[in-house]
């Protein structure tokens, strides 16, 4: 390590420092610790930069290597079992000890005991979020100790412990800007990593609130070593601070820094757990606003003084202003049409504080199975509208349109399916449907504007962006177990209908399909009631699906009528292990578990899963919103 001795004493700095107000020599002349480059290992900075960068690219690797295994022995198994039936029963074991052990033990453990997506309540309205998963949480970890191991690693043996402090200025400044770039990556909707991984969301979220935290404190250890080292050199004047934020060049720069410092100090104390859960909308536009003025900040830190970090925030803000103008170009192609105009919007107030919400899209798509959207309703809260919660799609449509003929302008000429022109590019209507449970802000308003209008039907103007999520393929599971808790019934419908299709059309593994959604009262059962009644007519749907109802708290006992068929209705609560057990013993082939739901019962439902992965092939998958 090079030493760097000052060109002026500290006491004729200190002698001195009256000259600095006079405007006669510069800050940086007297105080060359405090401005730039100047005594910084930028070798060693760039170095350290650079392990972390392959730290990170080797977690990236790591996780890559274990999905896009995951998936090629998932879609081995789909052509094995499509190809030859009786394969089932080589699938539905495990082959290896270690791999249903790493499973159990890290992939789908919690971080302690069974608790993992069960908010952590200080009270009843103050909630501290989640506990990352084991894995997770060692990925967290390996992320944590390398930034902190990296900055710690200075010149101790130098006498001078300026030179200590510059040090740390250079290298948390170095490696603060460097995470810049995971923190915003993270939080975008189509930050890339999502498809190449078939990772959810809700994952990189939590990635991107940890390292950003880590971004954070990074900054204000650099801006302190700054400071430190600052006074060190005038006699631990405070004063000394002062005059390097308001004389000189570098002036400009350091305030600008301490901005964004203040900025980001803000961002880490409003997005803790209890503020951001209690006043979620109101943090999300908070949130975006103040971290334009930090990036801003920070931006204009790093130009003024010509720092070689400058190329990080132009590639963020890049990846930013790319995201909004494909989301835009998007919301805007999807949701309007010269034919159509904007996409329409229907509101059904249901009983057990709920509304059906179809879109109407302006031009129709299919979404993929298990996928959420986001909706935009100006007309019910424009800033609300705008960063509503990610909602599952229920359900969707996509039918040819029927079109008049020249005179007739009362009826519609019937369609007929084998009439069908492949040549002929059809119109297609197509629509979209959700159910969004009232809670407070957007849902609360959306359920009361729905309720006041006459037959609880509200209609008018919006637009949904999507669709997210939905990388998991059950196709090739000989035996699919979807828990629902709530509403949380609404991703497991599209699942259960494109299972039985495919296991009528022979396009899919399914034989066993096995719904179990626990709601407190019948009334929740009116929420998704048409597209059940269509499901129940489906061909073959005998063959395959059985559906579990547990009512938690029905009004009495003679409303809970059990069927013996393939349709059962229980009092009470669902046991998730009781379940799970009785089907595995009977299963066919692999078997899928997915769960959706408040957490306390997708928790219940993972403990299950992960104390049978021994017996055989036993896939874990949950899909949760806990941002």
């Amino acid at each position: 390590m090079p030493s760097v001795t000052p060109a002026i004493s500290l006491d004729r700095r200190a002698d001195n420092a009256s000259i600095i107000a006079d405007g006669h020599t510069g800050f940086s002349t007297l105080f060359p610790f405090s401005a730039g480059l100047h005594g910084v290992d930028q070798d060693s900075n760039y170095f350290y930069a650079q392990v972390l960068g392959l730290t990170f690219v080797g977690l990236l690797v790591f996780t890559l290597t274990l999905r896009w295994a995951k998936m090629a022995i998932a879609h081995f198994r789909h052509m094995a079992v499509l190809s030859n039936t009786d394969r089932q029963a080589f699938w539905a074991e495990n082959k290896t000890n270690w791999w249903p052990s790493l499973k159990k033990h890290l992939l789908y453990a919690p971080l302690k005991s069974s608790r993992h997506n069960r908010e952590i309540q200080l009270t009843s309205a103050i909630s501290m979020g989640t506990i990352p998963s084991r894995g997770h949480c060692l990925i967290l970890a390996m992320y944590f100790i390398t930034n902190l191991s990296y900055c710690l690693v200075l010149p101790y043996q130098n006498p001078d412990k300026r030179y200590v402090w510059v040090q740390l200025r250079g290298r948390t400044g170095m490696l603060a800007a460097l995470n810049i770039i995971p923190t915003v990556l993270f939080a975008l909707r189509n930050n890339p990593l999502i498809w190449m991984l078939q990772t959810p969301y809700d994952t990189f979220n939590l990635l991107h609130r940890w390292i950003g935290r880590i971004f954070i404190a990074e900054s204000i250890v650099h801006t302190a070593a700054w400071m430190r080292v600052t006074t060190l050199q005038n006699g631990d004047k405070l004063e000394t601070i002062k005059m390097g934020l308001t004389t000189g060049p570098h002036g400009p720069s350091f305030s600008w820094g301490l901005v964004a410092v203040i900025i980001l100090l803000i961002i880490g104390i409003q997005s803790v757990g209890p503020l951001r859960h209690a006043f979620y909308e109101t943090f999300l536009n908070a949130h975006k606003i103040l971290v334009v003025g930090a990036l801003v900040g920070v931006f204009m830190h790093l130009k003024l003084d010509s720092l070689p970090q400058l190329p990080w925030i132009n590639l963020v803000f890049s990846l930013w202003i790319g995201e909004y103008i494909c989301r835009i170009f998007h919301i805007v192609y999807r949701n309007y049409s010269r034919q159509k105009g904007v996409t329409h919007v229907k509101v059904e107030a249901l009983e057990a504080d709920a509304c059906r919400v179809t879109f109407d899209l302006a031009r129709p798509w299919a979404p993929r199975s298990g996928c959420h959207v986001h909706i935009y309703i100006p007309s019910i809260s424009l800033f609300a509208g705008f960063n509503s919660h990610p909602f599952s799609v229920a359900w969707d449509t996509v039918r040819p349109v029927a079109v008049k003929e020249k005179g007739d302008d009362d009826e519609l000429p019937q369609y007929d399916e084998k009439e069908i022109n492949y040549d002929r590019k059809e119109k297609l209507q197509g629509t979209i449907s959700l159910v969004i449970r009232a809670r407070t802000g957007f849902t609360k308003a959306l359920y009361e504007k729905a309720s006041s209008q006459p037959g609880g039907v509200l209609h008018t103007r919006g637009a949904v962006e999507g669709p997210y999520g939905g990388h998991e393929k059950l196709n090739s599971y000989g035996t699919v177990v979807l828990f629902a808790g709530g509403v949380g019934i609404t991703h497991q419908v599209t699942y259960v209908r494109d299972l039985v299709r495919g296991a009528h059309d022979g396009t899919t593994a399914s034989r066993k399909v096995i719904l179990v959604w626990s709601v407190p009262n019948t009334e929740s059962l009116e929420w998704v009631r048409p597209w059940m009644d269509e499901i129940l007519k489906m061909p073959g749907r005998r063959d395959v699906l059985k559906i579990m109802l547990f009512i938690t708290k029905p009004r009495n006992h003679m409303e809970v009528v059990s069927g013996t068929g393939t349709v059962q209705m229980f009092p009470g609560r669902c046991n998730p292990q009781t379940v799970l057990d009785k089907e595995i013993s009977e299963r066919v082939g692999a078997v899928a578990v997915t769960v959706c739901g408040p957490g306390a019962f997708a928790d219940g439902v993972r403990k299950a899963a992960r104390a049978r992965v021994h017996v055989g092939v036993v896939d874990f998958v949950e899909e949760a919103f806990t941002y």
